[in-house]
């Protein structure tokens, strides 16, 4: 009976361990431009997903009583991405920086079309970023597409707004920017400042 309780312990961890690996990857791909706002913002957690994948694979390794050289491979695994995983915390924690939004605008006479930016500093350093998203629909169907990525070290955001509901002006020291706005929400270019 304990053999089987093991079994089941150890499929479960494993298949959790597999869906948190997909739930990891869906969330990296809505974090492109156009992805889902929902998913970008719930599972685009590399980090955290990869530790509690480490931790179900450990269960898997306690629990299985399998062949030896199963449980090696596994074991093996499991201690290579830990140890791997230990730099990844470690810049995370230092590099990361506490990204906030500074400005949530709806377009003139399109209340399901938002202009937001967020900022955050440059590593060690007090230069400011600044990302410019425009969100296009309502509630989960909400879709974020990159409108421009300023670099406040070299250039800053002089001035940004909505000239029409489906036009945005950005003025950074490099120049005038007009951004169009397609139907399904699309900007038609990205502005990079990154000097």
């Amino acid at each position: 009976m304990a053999a089987k309780w093991d079994r089941r312990v150890m499929w479960g961890a494993l298949g959790g361990a597999g869906a948190l690996m997909v739930a990891a990857v869906t969330g990296r791909l809505n974090r492109r431009s156009g992805g889902l706002l929902v998913l970008r913002e719930w599972l685009d957690r590399p980090l955290l997903f990869g530790m509690l994948v480490l931790a179900l694979l450990f269960v898997a390794l306690v629990s299985s009583r399998g062949k030896v050289w199963a449980r090696s491979a596994l074991g093996a695994v499991v201690v290579a991405l830990a140890v791997g995983t230990v730099p990844l915390w470690l810049l995370s924690g230092v590099l990361s920086g506490d990204r906030r939004t500074t400005r949530d605008e709806a377009a003139p006479g399109r209340p399901d079309r938002r202009l937001v930016v967020q900022q955050d500093t440059a590593g060690f350093g007090p230069d400011p970023l600044f990302w410019v998203y425009l969100d296009e629909g309502t509630g989960l169907g909400t879709r974020r597409w990159d409108v421009a990525y300023v670099n406040g070290d070299a250039d800053s955001i002089r001035e940004l707004g909505w000239t029409a509901p489906d036009q945005l002006r950005l003025v950074t020291e490099q120049g005038t920017h007009l951004i169009r706005i397609a139907g399904n929400g699309r900007p038609d270019r990205t502005v990079e400042d990154r000097y």
